[in-house]
């Protein structure tokens, strides 16, 4: 993308509010989870309970309204409760503290939304460019899914594990709900909500009686939202955001329209948010540092220009814009891709815009760290699927380990980042295991970024 900071920015925050809500580390520490598993076979009587409400079950409503409300409507609960959730997060699920968090009147009111089936934030999509609509709605809802998470951890400590279960089940659904605006950052924070809830899960299936949820995980999407819309809607963002382009490129030849258009850009791109007034000197050498870079890009045959004399900011702004929309092109098309196929494919478009400037970085490198952070859910979903398929191996093999995933009675999905079976490791007395997910390196050795890397450290309950 060379119109860097409207992802970039977006993709910064939400990142940050993806790690306020879920435990989101970088590939070199990757999360070790110990559990402990009691064997339950998959039961092969009636349907299975879901983790996300069905179709039929969805009522008419605006879930966003619902949503929205709660942190307009009670700004002196979050002033008093927000300071203390992340410890109150930390604590086992039986600690007092835990006990005494309220939050019963925000879980009703999120299970009400939950089964909603419409979520229309209303933001202005078609009149203003996606960097200038205010969204503070979304850095107030990380603290309900937090205050979610606590309060499934209170019905787990009083063993109403259904209730718990219809928990993650709000959660989840409430993440979806959020991710239905074509807006990155919106997608970051839905899979934080959602990582959260498959953190419950963990909790959920250590439970002496816990029902084995292998086939409920197994209906979970790979992801909570389609950042292939989002895509598509922030490869529009220049002819919202730049005020020349409103009516349409400028024709070939315009030197003055073509001047207009880089005379807005300049303004948006050292300006606070797009805001500066003036052209002062830094901002005339980035006029010629872009038709710079737009010669390059002529003399390495990356871009084609008319065979006839044309003005230095129509030359720059021209590459740009094209730069621009062949990024987010090939970025959509990738994200149709396998994944592992879609990884390496946006591994090269980082790859390519690396080996070219230092500035150009910025152009791809936020499409594979949108791509890690938003599919990585669906990573957490099936390597939690195993987790149940093996449950179903104990209660099936007299207690014990099987010696292989090829052993498991149940279907075991592969990895979807490698497209390989996960790791899974068996101790000789087959009482305990360990259950991971590969390093990907396209990904994880990106500063900042993680390609969801879980190790589980398996043991059987000895009660």
């Amino acid at each position: 993308m060379t119109l860097p900071k409207s992802l970039f920015k977006l993709l910064l925050l939400g990142l940050v509010l993806l790690g306020s809500i879920a435990a989101v580390v970088c590939a070199d520490e990757p999360t070790t989870i110990k559990l402990t598993l009691h064997p339950q076979a998959i039961e092969d009587h009636g349907p299975s309970r879901p983790l996300l409400p069905e179709a039929p079950d969805l009522k008419p409503g605006n879930a966003a309204v619902v949503l929205l409300r709660m942190p307009w409507a009670q700004r002196t609960w979050m002033e008093e409760w927000s300071p203390k959730l992340f410890e109150l997060l930390k604590l086992p699920p039986g600690d007092p503290r835990v006990a005494e968090f309220p939050f019963d009147r925000f879980a009703a009111e999120m299970r009400r939304a939950a089964f909603m089936r419409d979520a229309d934030w209303a933001y202005p999509l078609e009149d203003e460019s996606l960097d200038s609509i205010s969204t503070p709605d979304i850095l107030e809802l990380p603290i309900f899914f937090r205050g979610m998470s606590i309060w499934i951890d209170q019905r787990i400590a009083a063993g109403d594990l259904d209730a718990a279960r219809e928990g993650v089940l709000t959660m989840l659904a409430c993440s979806r709900h959020v991710a239905r605006t074509p807006m990155s950052i919106h997608h970051l924070v839905a899979r934080g909500a959602a990582d959260a809830a498959l953190s419950r899960v963990e909790s959920l299936i250590s439970q002496p009686h816990c029902p084995n949820l292998h086939a409920s995980l197994a209906l979970l999407p790979d992801t909570v939202g389609d950042c292939r819309a989002a895509l598509q809607w922030e490869a529009q963002n220049p002819k919202r955001l730049l005020p020349a382009l409103r009516n349409g490129l400028p024709s070939s030849g315009d030197a003055q329209g073509w001047s207009a258009v880089m005379d807005d850009f300049l303004r948006w791109e050292v300006g606070p948010w797009g805001k500066e007034e003036t052209i002062g000197a830094d901002l005339e050498a980035r006029r010629l540092e872009l038709a710079a870079e737009a010669r390059a890009a002529v003399a390495r045959g990356g871009y084609a220009v008319p065979d006839r004399p044309i003005s230095e900011d129509e030359l720059g702004m021209g590459y740009l814009l094209a730069k621009t929309a062949r990024a987010y092109r090939r970025a959509e098309a990738a994200w149709r891709l396998p994944p592992p196929d879609a990884i390496r494919a946006l591994a090269a478009m980082k790859a390519e815009t690396d080996a070219i400037s230092p500035r150009e970085t910025q152009t791809s490198a936020p499409f594979l760290a949108m791509y890690a952070a938003t599919e990585g859910f669906g990573r957490r979903a099936r390597l939690l699927e195993v987790v149940e398929a093996l449950r179903d191996a104990l209660a099936h093999n007299g207690g014990r380990f099987p010696a292989s995933l090829a052993d498991v009675p149940v279907h075991v999905p592969h990895d979807p980042f490698t497209g390989k079976p996960f790791p899974y490791e068996p101790a000789a007395d087959g009482c305990s295991s360990q259950l991971s997910t590969t390093p990907i390196p396209e990904i994880d050795n990106m500063a900042g970024v993680s390609s969801a890397l879980r190790i589980y450290e398996l043991t059987i309950a000895t009660e």
